[in-house]
C-alpha cells in the first residue's frame, strides 16, 4: 500500500519487493493523470496565474482544450449557457466545470488504457515519490503566491473612498469579504503568513508533513470562505486542499495514532529519489533553489501590485466631494432625489477613475486624464466611450472646489464641499481602531 512507502530503507528503496493491490494501483494511475491534465502547464492550474496572457494564448493545452471544452458542453452534457472561457479573472466559469469533466474523462481513459498495458507491475513506489515532490512544488507555490500578497497587502488593499461610500446593502458577497479582509491589515498579514510558512515547508521534502499541516488548515479556510462569499476560486481552492490530502496519505495512520488513539507514532525514515547521495542532495538544494525563485517572482509581483492598488490622486484633488450646487445648461438643480440629472457626490480616488453619484445612488464612472498641473481634466464614460466630458477644476480652497466645462452635450457648472472621511463617529470602519478597553459594545 502507498502508506508503506515510507517505511524502507533509505539505504536501497528498491530492495523490498512491495506489491500494491489492484485498487490502490488504479487509484494513483487515476490521481496521477488527473492532477498532471489540471496542473500542466498552464490549463487551469497554480501555475498558469504566473502565466502571462500572451503566453497562453500559444499554449498547446489552450488550444487543446478550447475547441473540445465547448463541444462537449453543448453535444454532450447539453448545456445552453455561455461555453467559451472568458478572461475576467473568474476561475469557476461555465467552461472550467465543463474543463474539469472533460479532464476526468480523459484521466479515466489514460487510466484503462495505462491499467491494460501495464497489468504486471507491483507497484508505483519511484514514481510515487517524484509525484510527491511534484505536488509538493505545486501546492508550494500556490501557498507562497497567495501568502506573499496578503503580507505585501496586495490582494487584499484598504477599502477606496468608493467602497467606503456604497451603501451597505449593495456590496455583493465577494465585495463584503474583501472590506472585511482590507480593513484589518494585520488579519489579512496573519492569513499571509501562515500561508508563506506553509509553502516555504512544502520546499523541504522533510517538512513534507507539517507542511502539509499548515497548508491544508489554511486552505480548507480559504475554501468555506470562497464557498460561503461566492468567490470565484471554488474549483482551484478544493484542489490545493485535495493536494494537501494526497501529500498526507502516507501519515494518516500516525496521525490518527497521535491525534485520535493516543497510541505510539514510530518514526519514518525518509525515503530518497535516487540510491546516490550526491544526487540526492543536487535534487534537495533544486527544490529549494525552485523555492526561492517562487518567493522571488511572487514577492516582486506582489509588491508592483500593492504598489498599483495603494496608488491614488494628489490629496489636494482626492477625496468624496458633496455637490451643494450644480448648474446644467444654465438652469439650477436643486437637490431632488427625483432629478436623474443632478449629482450628489463626487469622488476622486484612483489616479484614472472619477465617480459621479447621483441623487438616486446611481453611480457612472469616467476614465479621467489630468491636464495642465491638474486644472483640467478630460473624461470618458466607461460604460460608453462616446460619452466625453471637459472641465476646468479649481480647488485653491481645500474643502471646496468648482468645476467648470463641457459634461457630455451640456455645459456644466458645479460647486463641491469636501466630507470629511476622517472622523470616526461618522465613519467608523476605517478610524475606530483597535481598543484593549471598551465601555460599551458599539456593533453598527
Amino acid at each position: 500500500m502507498i502508506p508503506e512507502l515510507q517505511r524502507d530503507t533509505p539505504v536501497s528503496p528498491q530492495s523490498e519487493v512491495t506489491q500494491w493491490s489492484q485498487a490502490t494501483k488504479i487509484a494513483f494511475r487515476f490521481a496521477f493523470s488527473y492532477l498532471l491534465l489540471y496542473v500542466g502547464p498552464g490549463a487551469v492550474g497554480s501555475l498558469s496565474s504566473y502565466v502571462k496572457p500572451e503566453a497562453l494564448e500559444n499554449n498547446i493545452w489552450v488550444k487543446i482544450w478550447h475547441p473540445i471544452v465547448p463541444w462537449v458542453g453543448s453535444h454532450v452534457l447539453g448545456l445552453t449557457g455561455n461555453l467559451a472561457e472568458v478572461p475576467n479573472g473568474s476561475g469557476d466559469e461555465l467552461y472550467d466545470y465543463v474543463l474539469i469533466f472533460c479532464m476526468v474523462l480523459a484521466a479515466i481513459a489514460i487510466t484503462a488504457v495505462w491499467s491494460a498495458l501495464d497489468r504486471k507491475r507491483t507497484n508505483y513506489k519511484q514514481l510515487y515519490l517524484w509525484f510527491r515532490v511534484f505536488m509538493r512544488l505545486v501546492t508550494g507555490w500556490a501557498m507562497l503566491g497567495y501568502g506573499v500578497k496578503k503580507l505585501v497587502g496586495s490582494q487584499f488593499p484598504p477599502p477606496d473612498l468608493v467602497r467606503l461610500t456604497q451603501p451597505f446593502g449593495q456590496a455583493s458577497p465577494m465585495g463584503m469579504l474583501w472590506t472585511f479582509m482590507g480593513v484589518s491589515a494585520l488579519y489579512s498579514f496573519f492569513g499571509g503568513f501562515g500561508e508563506t510558512v506553509g509553502g516555504i515547508l512544502l520546499m523541504f521534502p522533510r517538512f513534507t508533513t507539517l507542511g502539509a499541516l499548515v497548508s491544508g488548515a489554511l486552505m480548507t479556510n480559504v475554501l468555506m470562505l470562497n464557498l460561503c462569499y461566492d468567490v470565484p476560486r471554488k474549483i482551484f481552492s478544493i484542489h490545493l486542499v485535495v493536494m494537501c490530502l494526497i501529500l498526507l496519505i502516507p501519515d494518516f495512520k500516525r496521525l490518527a495514532n497521535v491525534l485520535v488513539l493516543n497510541r505510539q507514532a514510530d518514526p519514518v525514515p525518509e525515503v530518497p529519489l535516487f540510491d546516490d547521495k550526491v544526487l540526492n542532495h543536487v535534487a534537495l538544494w533544486a527544490q529549494i533553489a525552485f523555492g526561492a525563485y517562487v518567493l522571488w517572482v511572487a514577492g516582486s509581483q506582489s509588491l508592483l501590485d500593492a504598489k498599483t492598488e495603494r496608488d491614488t490622486m494628489p490629496a489636494p484633488v482626492r477625496g468624496v466631494w458633496s455637490v451643494t450646487e450644480f448648474n446644467e445648461d444654465g438652469i439650477l438643480h436643486p437637490p431632488l432625489l427625483t432629478d436623474q440629472d443632478r449629482w450628489q457626490n463626487v469622488i476622486f480616488d484612483s489616479p484614472k477613475v472619477l465617480t459621479v453619484i447621483g441623487m438616486d445612488g446611481s453611480r457612472q464612472r469616467y476614465f479621467i486624464q489630468f491636464e495642465d498641473g491638474m486644472k483640467t481634466a478630460k473624461l470618458w464614460n466607461l460604460d460608453d466611450t462616446h460619452r466625453t466630458a471637459l472641465l476646468s477644476l479649481d480647488y485653491s480652497t481645500p474643502s471646496q472646489m468648482t468645476l467648470n466645462g463641457r459634461f457630455e452635450s451640456h455645459q456644466l457648472s458645479a460647486k463641491l464641499d469636501r466630507i470629511d472621511m476622517s472622523d470616526p463617529k461618522k465613519y467608523p470602519l476605517m478610524n475606530k481602531g483597535f481598543h484593549w478597553v471598551n465601555p460599551y459594545i458599539d456593533n453598527r
